[in-house]
């Protein structure tokens, strides 16, 4: 394993770890979600899907996400948008980022109003500002990536 690529991504997961902290999902949600396609485009699909499947277990376990049957869902919606980046993102990187962030969005949306019992305002939380949070980090990301060293 590169060391190189371990630490960027330990760096990563610090980063969101802390923006989970913000209460505002306007804030931390668009920040997690460029955390997670910066770690997809610069260190690799293994470097996203290990963010992506890590955020939700830490913010529970460091109390800032209540519900713990929620967890595997968020993963597998952070997981699903950077597989859907990695594999779109060498045609067209804002569609890439839609198309993610429209699958997360689906995937959480659906849980939560169909399949898993969740309070409304939790239901509410993890639908439609889904997709506009996986949008806005999307589109930060991409900006942010232009500046950003080339993947070794």
């Amino acid at each position: 394993m590169n060391i190189t690529l371990l630490t960027r991504t330990a760096l990563l997961l610090a980063l969101a770890l802390l923006f989970t902290q913000v209460k505002l999902q306007w804030v931390s949600g668009p920040a997690v979600n460029a955390l997670l396609i910066i770690a997809t485009a610069a260190n690799g699909l293994w470097s996203g899907v290990l963010l992506g499947a890590l955020t939700p277990v830490l913010a529970f376990l460091g109390g800032f996400m209540p519900l713990v049957f929620v967890v595997p869902v968020i993963a597998a919606g952070n997981i699903l948008f950077c597989v859907t980046f990695a594999w779109l993102h060498k045609r067209n990187g804002m569609a890439a980022v839609a198309a993610g962030a429209t699958l997360k969005f689906l995937l959480l949306a659906l849980s939560v109003n169909y399949l898993i019992q969740v309070p409304p305002p939790v239901a509410k939380a993890l639908s439609l500002p889904q997709l506009f949070t996986a949008l806005a980090g999307g589109a930060l990301a991409l900006l942010l990536l232009r500046y950003l060293p080339a993947r070794d």
